[in-house]
């Protein structure tokens, strides 16, 4: 696609969207949860019910949902919380992708400053607004290290995804940043 041939959300452009959207938000999903191993951003005590488990309590999801689990390979695993995890990513990667079919700057810093953006929004404004987590000066340094450091390599996962996805498709519907 053309740069001075301005971009209209036809349904192509939505769909392929939402579908390059939907790889590269479990790509990125994945990405962040593998950063949050190597880097936990809360102590145990304060990941006993962690942020979007919270969220989902105070939206009035019932617990047994909540913390259902399940065993895979003798380890437990939460599926509501990675439904929410990565539903999460997909949905703010399918939001990246459309952005940036009308604003290229979104694209600045690799996706990087797309995920600090997104940090900044989510933990250091809403979170806390609506009581989900401390306030961002209640919080300790190494949840903040763990959480800017894991937004800004989950927004640069996102948009290395996008352009890979959007410069190989065979029919030029998105155009890349």
């Amino acid at each position: 696609m053309s740069e001075d041939k301005k971009t209209i959300f036809t349904a192509p452009v939505v769909l392929k969207s939402i579908w390059y959207g939907f790889i590269a938000g479990m790509i990125s999903g994945m990405v962040k949860i593998g950063w949050e191993n190597i880097f936990p951003p809360r102590t145990p005590e304060r990941n006993a019910i962690n942020p979007p488990q919270h969220m989902a309590q105070q939206l009035g999801f019932p617990d047994d949902l909540i913390f259902s689990t399940v065993y895979y390979n003798g380890q437990p695993v939460m599926p509501f919380t990675l439904f929410l995890h990565f539903s999460f990513a997909i949905v703010f990667s399918i939001l990246f992708i459309l952005l940036i079919q009308k604003c290229k700057q979104v694209g600045i810093g690799q996706g990087a400053i797309y995920g600090l953006a997104l940090w900044v929004i989510w933990h250091v404004v809403l979170m806390p607004a609506f009581g989900t987590v401390p306030a961002p000066w209640d919080q300790p340094f190494e949840e903040h290290f763990s959480e800017i450091l894991g937004h800004a390599i989950w927004g640069w996962s996102i948009a290395a995804t996008a352009f890979f996805l959007i410069a190989k498709q065979k029919k030029q519907t998105l155009s890349n940043f």
